[in-house]
Order: C-alpha cells, then structure tokens, then sequence
C-alpha cells in the first residue's frame, strides 16, 4: 500500500516541478522507513506464504533509496512523465520477494518488467522498437520459466532418469537468460537502451533484473536436485565469461549513454554469475554485494545524466560528469573499493587455474574503462563549446484543457503568494531570496550530486563492512542452509 501510494502521488506531482521534488524526497524517506519497520513474520493468505526475509529486506532498502534518488533527479528537468514508472513497478515486484511460490513470483516479476515498459518513449517509425522487442520477450520468458518449473515438479514421476531434469535447466537458462540478457540473449538490449530515459534503464537493469536471480535461488532450495544432478552451475559458469567479454567488448566502441550503460552493466552481470556458480556461501556474497554495486553504478550513471540534461550551468554539468566517471569506475572494479575486493578475489581464482581467461577478464575490464573515456571526451567537448546566445521567449499562454487550466490557475496562484512574501522582507533578503528562487534547482542538484559522490566514496573505502553484511544476510536464508 505504501508503495502505490507513493507512485500514484508521483504520478500526480509531476505536472509541477518544485511539487514533484518535495514529494520525491519525501516519499524517499517514507519508503525506507516503511520497509525497515516492516514485520518479518510470515503472513499466509489464498494458501500462499509471505515473507520478507533479511536479504529480501536489503535489497528494498537499496531499491527505494535508489528509486527515489532517480525520482529525485528526474524531477529537475521539464519531461518528468516517468517519475511515477519508478515506483509502479515495485507494487508487485515486492509480491516476488515475499512469495514463496515460483509461479506466483514469476508472474509477479514479468508484470513488474511490462510496467517498466510504460515509462519507455518508443520511437514512431515504421520499425519494431526496442519497447515491443522487450515485451514480447517477457511473455516468451515467462512461459520458459512456468515450463522449466513443471519439468521440476514432474521429475520424481523418473527418478531413475535425468531427463526431465536437463529439460527444467534448458527451459529456465533460456527463460532468465532472456530476461536478465546473458550472452548471447542480448540482441534486445541495444534497441531497448536506445527508446528508454536513463533512469528508467538503471531501474530495469540494477534493480528488476536481480530478481530473477533471487526467483531461482527460491527455486533451487526447494528442489536442490537441480544443482546436484544437472549442469546448472557450468551454464552459469559459461554465460558469465560470455556478458564479462561481449560487455566489455561492446562498450569499446559505444558512443551513446543508454548503450553504454547497458553494456557495463552486462559486464557486471557476468561477474555476478561467477560468483554464483562457485556454488557456496561465500560466493553468493561476493554477487551480493556485486548486485548492489551494480545497482549504485547505474543508478550514478543515470542521476549525473538525468540533472546535466536538464540544467543550463556548466558547474553542475562539471560535478555531474565527476559523479560520472565515480559510477564508472566503480563499474570496472579497478579503484580501491567494494568491487575491487569481490573482482580481485574471483580474477584471482582465475589466474591461478587458467591464465587465458584471466587476461580475456582484464581485456574486457579495460573495454569498460575505454567506454566511459570515450563518453566522457565527448561530454568534455560538449561542455567547452561557445554557449549559444539565450532568447527571450513569449509568455506561456494557459492551457486549453480544463486540467491544464487548473494546473495554471493554482502555480499562478503559488507564486503570487510568494512574490508578496518576498515584497514582505527587507530588500537584501529579497535579492537572496530572489536568486534562491531563480537557482533552486542548480542548488539542489549541486547538493544530490555531492551526497551521492560522498556516499560512493565512503562505500567504496568501506568493503569488508558490506561484505560481513551480505555474508550474514546470505547465511539467514533457509535456502542456503
């Protein structure tokens, strides 16, 4: 309830800017607090059982301060028609975390993706975009994962033949392979970046992807058969070499934002299926904390793009590209930090049992790093281009629908109330108040960048703090025990 509140009040709030920005940080704090008061006892309703579990409860946290930080950058600029998409998504999302039905939680999960769809702008030409190309794989996905799931619960019908076993992988692999884009289901991904905001790309990506994840982790701790008599762990294994090197590889020549973060976080999404398929707790840690890395660095990536698109002042352009090239490196693994401890510990491993893909691993880090170089010239030459003179423009005449003219009517409203209370304050305070008024939103944005390069500095400088973390948390699930 509290999350439908909070996305039906953004959705509201965005037809005013300074509106949609008190509600986005007041939501924020709301959706927080909600989740880390909310009862970890196990609620059973319609024969199915609800649990917010420890990590489950994480990963909300993470989730709705990441949500609401993209609401709150997104809130700067004019087009502000997806600030609500951000949060819809999570009125069933949440139905996945707590279920403890396979069933149920992927329908849950496709009808998160399909929400997310709405906040996509798909271009109107004569093609397929990347909207659609996304949504018929959602029901193509799902129906993989419902299939997979019924080869599970029929295989005790054989139990001398592991037939219907390899089946239920086959069917899963494809379906989460599609979804979540490991190498090779990746063809959607370009396309899709390419009609999606970036916000709504670090929500699609850092934060609903995971979940598929999460599903099939519930799923193998209920028929731990999947892992012991199939091949799961080496299909894990080969499609997170495959994203680590194709994402690597495909951001050397990327030019465009939305790619360009798509394939860092195909990159990403490969050392996560690393970790994963050592197959033991501490190695579902390391894709913990790197889920989570994962989410922050797009969620840097789209914050500093999503406030330099939408702000004239070159100095916040500046801070917004420093907060930039923070998401990125925190992407490669390659600074002292979070991701330096979980890539290194992997990277390793590798190196000592096989040099070749140790290096493959390095080259297709540098790919990233090469990426993010590249974006950040052309940002650079952006910013020192001459600034085109400014024209006045004319008055905005008052909408002709009756909504609209009520939208008008109550801003006017506003600020004629608050110029009189300017007119009220001594005449130094009226300057102040007027340049406030005039630069709110540069001030703001200053502010949300600086919390955020603050916060991935503290984060990165503080790895064995999240990894202890994530390692209790993992340690608290009944599925790991």
């Amino acid at each position: 309830m509290v999350f439908t509140a909070g996305a039906l009040t953004l959705h509201v709030a965005r037809y005013w800017r300074p509106l949609a920005f008190v509600a986005s940080v007041a939501i924020t704090v709301v959706l927080v607090w909600a989740v880390q008061n909310a009862t970890a006892n196990t609620l059973d309703l319609f024969g199915l059982s609800f649990q917010l579990q420890p990590l489950a409860r994480d990963y909300l946290v993470v989730a709705a301060v990441i949500s609401g930080i993209l609401a709150i950058a997104t809130s700067f600029g004019d087009v502000r028609r997806i600030l609500g998409f951000l949060l819809w998504s999570w009125t069933v999302w949440l139905v996945a975390l707590v279920v403890n039905d396979f069933v149920i939680g992927v329908f849950a999960w496709a009808s998160g993706l399909a929400v997310i769809v709405i906040g996509m702008e798909p271009r109107h030409t004569q093609r397929t975009g990347g909207a659609a190309y996304f949504l018929v794989l959602i029901v193509i996905a799902s129906a993989l994962l419902l299939i997979g799931n019924r080869f599970v619960q029929l295989y005790p019908l054989t139990p001398d033949q592991t037939a219907l076993i390899d089946s239920a992988v086959l069917f899963l692999a494809w379906g989460l392979g599609l979804l979540l884009a490991i190498a090779p289901f990746i063809l959607w991904l370009g396309p899709m970046a390419d009609e999606t905001p970036p916000p709504i790309i670090a929500v699609l990506l850092g934060l609903g992807q995971p979940l598929g994840l999460w599903l099939l982790y519930g799923l193998i701790g209920q028929y731990p058969r999947l892992v012991e008599q199939s091949n799961l762990i080496d299909i894990l294994t080969l499609g997170g070499l495959a994203s680590v090197l194709i994402g690597g590889g495909l951001c050397v020549f990327e030019r465009r934002a939305g790619r360009l973060m798509s394939y860092a976080a195909l990159f990403a999404l490969g050392f996560v299926l690393l970790d994963l398929s050592r197959g033991t707790p501490e190695g579902t840690a390391f894709a913990v904390v790197e889920i989570f890395a994962r989410a922050i660095s797009l969620c840097l990536l789209a914050a500093s793009l999503a406030i330099a698109r939408a702000l004239p002042q070159r100095w916040v352009s500046y801070l917004a590209l420093l907060v930039f090239v923070l998401g990125g490196l925190n992407f490669t693994g390659l600074v002292p930090g979070v991701s330096l401890v979980t890539r290194w510990n992997l990277l390793l491993e590798f190196e000592a049992t096989d040099h070749r893909i140790f290096f493959l691993l390095l080259l297709a880090t540098m790919g990233v790093l090469i990426g993010i170089a590249r974006y950040v010239l052309i940002w650079l030459d952006m910013l020192t281009a001459p600034e085109e003179e400014e024209q006045e423009l004319a008055p905005t005449p008052p909408p002709e629908s009756l909504g609209g003219r009520v939208r008008f009517w109550l801003r006017a409203q506003i600020l004629a109330w608050r110029n009189r209370m300017v007119q009220r304050m001594p005449p130094r305070a009226q300057n102040i108040t007027r340049r406030v008024g005039k630069n709110w939103r540069a001030l703001f944005a200053t502010g949300l960048l600086l919390g955020l390069g603050a916060f991935v500095l503290w984060y990165n400088v503080t790895p064995n703090l999240w990894f202890q973390r994530a390692l209790d948390t993992v340690g608290q699930l009944a599925f790991m025990r």
